[in-house]
Formats: structure tokens, sequence, C-alpha cells
């Protein structure tokens, strides 16, 4: 899955809207929306930081045995520093 659509999955799976996942990620009103356009490659730990409001963890999986080898950590938000 390409980055872009990892996003815009993330986003759909919170059914928030796109302005009220921008706002809950203390971005401008149209992150989200522009951050989700096709051909657009966010960071990970923007990818991280996203899939943790939607209660999903990023993760590294062993494609030789299936197994979780590594869950990305969630970046600290300002908020709760």
């Amino acid at each position: 899955m390409r980055c872009d659509r990892v996003l815009r999955y993330i986003i759909n799976r919170t059914g928030k809207s796109m302005r009220a996942i921008s706002i809950d990620m203390g971005r401008a009103d149209t992150w989200a929306k522009n951050s989700s356009r096709a051909g657009r490659v966010p960071q990970l730990d923007t990818v991280a930081e996203l899939a943790d409001l939607a209660g999903l963890d990023v993760a590294l999986v062993d494609r030789e045995t299936g197994e979780v080898v590594a869950t990305v950590d969630v970046p600290c938000r300002e908020d709760s520093v």
C-alpha cells in the first residue's frame, strides 16, 4: 500500500472528518486533506501518530514468518509532555 493510501485508510477508519483529524493532530484545518493526496509521502512518525489516533500501531513484520518484530513508537505530543 502506498503511503498516501495508508493515510487515507487510517483517516477513514477513524470515522472522523478530515478537518477533525487535522485538529486532533494539532495541524491546520486542511492538513489531512492535503497530506493524503496521491503522491504525498508522509514521514513515518506522522503515520505512527495518526495511527495512534485511530487506535492502530505501525509495525514491522518479518515477511518470511509473519511475525511482528517491532512496533513504531508514537512521537511525543507537545500537549502530553
